[in-house]
């Protein structure tokens, strides 16, 4: 089996037993030589059992980038000379002497294998170092001094140790009632008090988290060892400095984490550590201002900080010129949106802000649909397990396909399924899918500003099947339920277009509007400020694309689907594709079918939306099989980077206005069924410990945004302006006040969000 990796970051997705996991085995072995024995051989290869006694399996690893220094080296190990101008190698670890075999691209063109002489030569080669996150180990609860102190876990003392003891004291007090007792019950006291059960026994599995909050402390916060020594040293005598030591502590731990820049779901979120007599404890404090232990909260957020300590407290490596980072399955305990977060994380490793970090190339693998980057989808590769002997295979053009791999690979419909994100965008079919969705992949790899573009991962594009049913489809998503998910739509500047624009003003049954028009977007709208070949402005989302792209995608698409068609020998252009008088009013797409089959003499001939759309991506992209005869020129994607920009941006702000909206309308909803349930109950008056059940119940139905901060903001006014803790038993003095502040409260995020628009 062959695997191309991407120089920056590799996804490897497939179904239970497809063999994903052996890929990072295999890349392990194929660095190091080391992770495998002859038991990982291919049971149903033909190879397997074929010789007189068994081999193990074989690896190889292709190279690029190779330096002048490097040749040179190749040159001594392999006794070859004068290799001239080397563009590969491909390294191999063979069952036969030689144990190493080199193959060498030069000029194109490879070379016969090398038979490597020299093998001590191949770490001069620089051959990538590993580093692998290890998926298996939490950030612990607390952590004993002794270990921070003297970095070793044998003489490390906890809580549990001192709990147990009295325990047993308290159990078993009759032992020790007089000397007479204690010498009677001395086996039983050995027993129960031996050195085997008041000392801890560190396995192996705690001592790596030990070692990884050791690395959060010293590593990544730069806090000094002997400064940990000081704060055991004053906890029990000296609490006010040691106070100010755990405060300068969590401040350091605070600023090197910078931890709510990753982690989505809470903007106020801290680690911090707390000294406790035996050991330092590490606890989680959140918007509510409260700490929680790491027992009080899910094992997401434990896995994803030590996810996240491992990444911060990576040190790259000096002994190879480039560093391959694996990790098996993250998503087994992080919810969707923290693998979300945790693709961020991968993005920093392989293209780093900082620029004192050195890139890493990332290869991952995952059965979750959340940890596919829907932004760049030459990254996925997807394994499927075939029949018989046919092993683990790599399936091809999985972006070109359309996602359809993922969906057998994953067993259901997740590359674009309805509804599941934060935000949605109707189109109107899958052609807009496509090119909306290929045009924000081609405008990242030109690195363009991620305001200008959507991100794929943060919005679900939803083809309605046709324009006449995106009323419908917008009614499916915000008709029925209390709860109305964000929703943008785009439509065509034609008479379906503006029909399906009034139907959802018009709505339905009730009659009222299904969406607010202004999440509405047609493509002629003068929002979008863009220069196009159709002489009737833009219709469809096709006409953003300059004619020559159009024709280079209409030849991509007849040499695989009509061969016997030859676009670019028709001699096409804007002023023959646009003849008619009617010319461009039913879109670029219409005109061009149009005129291919007049100038081919092809009766019946269909250019399908869905095929030329993605041949159009393949255009841009540059992944175009036959490039002699394109017609695009470079001003030709400059236009359309230019127009679809425009397209991209305005739905981008579309998308944030959507969402903005959808708090607002949230947030309202839930204060006002809470405060019709307050006031049905307590009629013209209320106790203070009802006003604080109050409280809790509406910040226990407010989400993360910033709209919902206000509002708790505000709520925690009203502890000091109603006098709540005062006495709880007592009534709140001015009821009418508290009854106007509670509804004033339901519509503070529309205020908020009226301001912010002004």
């Amino acid at each position: 089996m062959r695997l191309r990796l991407e120089p920056d970051i590799t996804t490897v997705v497939g179904g239970n037993e497809s063999g994903k996991s052996q890929v990072l085995r295999a890349i392990t072995a194929a660095l190091t030589g080391t992770g495998y024995d002859r038991s990982d051989f291919c049971r149903y290869s033909s190879f397997f059992g074929a010789d007189a006694e068994m081999v193990k399996p074989e690896f190889g690893a292709l190279f690029s980038d190779i330096t002048p220094d490097e040749v040179a080296i190749v040159e001594d190990m392999t006794g070859a000379e004068s290799l001239g101008n080397v563009t590969r190698i491909a390294l191999f670890r063979m069952n036969t002497t030689y144990k190493f075999r080199i193959y060498v691209e030069t000029d194109g063109k490879w070379t016969e294998p090398y038979n490597i002489k020299k093998p001590n030569l191949t770490a001069a080669l620089g051959i990538p170092a590993l580093t692998v996150i290890d998926a298996e180990v939490p950030l612990p609860n607390s952590v004993p001094w002794n270990y921070l102190i003297t970095g070793k876990p044998s003489d490390a003392v906890s809580r549990d140790i001192v709990t147990a003891l009295h325990e047993r004291f308290k159990a078993h007090g009759g032992w020790f009632v007089n000397a007479g007792a204690v010498q009677n019950a001395a086996a039983d006291i050995a027993t129960a008090f031996g050195p085997s059960n008041t000392t801890d026994t560190v396995d192996a599995n705690t001592l790596q988290q030990y070692e990884l909050a050791a690395d959060l402390l010293f590593k990544v916060a730069k806090i000094e060892r002997d400064q940990v020594a000081e704060l055991q040293k004053f906890i029990k005598d000296k609490n006010g400095y040691a106070s100010s030591l755990v405060d300068s502590f969590n401040e350091k731990i605070a600023k090197a984490l910078n931890f709510p820049h990753w982690w989505s779901q809470d903007s106020q979120f801290e680690l911090v550590v707390s000294a406790l007599e035996f050991d330092l404890q590490f606890e989680i404090r959140d918007r509510t201002g409260k700490s929680y232990s790491f027992d009080e909260r899910s094992d997401g957020l434990k896995y994803f900080l030590s996810y996240f300590v491992q990444y911060l407290a990576h040190e790259p490596t000096t002994v190879a010129k480039s560093e391959v980072l694996l990790m098996d399955e993250p998503d087994r305990f992080l919810s969707s949106s923290a693998q979300q977060d945790l693709l961020r994380i991968f993005e920093d490793f392989a293209h780093p802000q900082d620029p004192t970090r050195t890139a890493v190339q990332v290869v991952y693998v995952t059965h979750s649909p959340f940890l596919i980057d829907k932004n760049d989808a030459r990254r996925i590769r997807v394994l499927e397990k075939g029949e018989y002997d046919e092993g683990t295979r790599v399936v091809k053009s999985v972006a070109a396909n359309h996602y359809e791999p993922l969906r057998s690979a994953f067993g259901s419909f997740v590359a674009e399924t309805t509804f599941i994100s934060g935000c949605n965008l109707v189109v109107e079919g899958p052609s807009d899918q496509i090119l909306i969705a290929g045009a924000t992949r081609w405008l990242k790899r030109k690195r363009i500003a991620e305001r200008d573009r959507l991100d794929l991962n943060a919005i679900t594009i939803v083809p309605a099947g046709g324009t006449e049913h995106v009323p419908y489809m917008v009614y499916l998503a915000r008709g029925r339920d209390v709860e109305k998910p964000a929703i943008v739509v785009l439509l065509d500047s034609d008479g379906p277009g503006d029909k399906a624009r009034r139907d959802l003003q018009n709505g339905g049954a009730t009659g009222k509007p299904l969406m607010n028009d202004r999440f509405v977007l047609q493509l002629g709208d003068k929002a979008l400020d863009v220069q196009v070949d159709n002489p009737a402005g833009v219709v469809a989302i096709e006409d953003l694309l300059p004619i020559n792209v159009a024709i280079d995608g209409a030849a991509r698409y007849c040499r695989e689907f009509v061969p016997d068609v030859n676009v670019h020998a028709l001699g096409l252009d804007a002023a023959i594709v646009f003849a008619g008088n009617d010319s461009g009013k039913k879109g670029l797409l219409k005109d061009l079918e149009t005129a291919i089959a007049t100038a081919s003499g092809t009766d019946g001939f269909h250019l399908d939306k869905i095929g030329f759309a993605r041949c159009v991506v393949e255009i841009l992209m540059g992944d175009d099989d036959t490039t002699a005869s394109r017609v695009t020129t470079d001003a030709d994607l400059d236009t359309a980077q230019t127009n679809l920009v425009a397209l991209l941006s305005n739905l981008s702000r579309l998308q944030r206005d959507a969402l903005r909206a959808g708090n607002v309308d949230r947030i309202s909803s839930r204060i006002n069924r809470i405060k019709r349930e307050f006031t049905r109950t307590l009629k013209g008056t209320a106790r203070r410990e009802d006003v604080l059940d109050l409280i809790e119940q509406i910040e226990a139905q407010l989400d993360y945004s910033v709209e919902a901060d206000a509002v708790k903001e505000t709520l925690a006014s009203w502890r000091s302006r109603f006098k709540l803790t005062e006495d709880p038993r007592e009534e709140v003095e001015d009821y009418d006040a508290l009854n106007k502040a509670i509804t004033s409260l339901a519509y503070q995020a529309v205020r908020n969000s009226e301001a912010a628009k002004s």
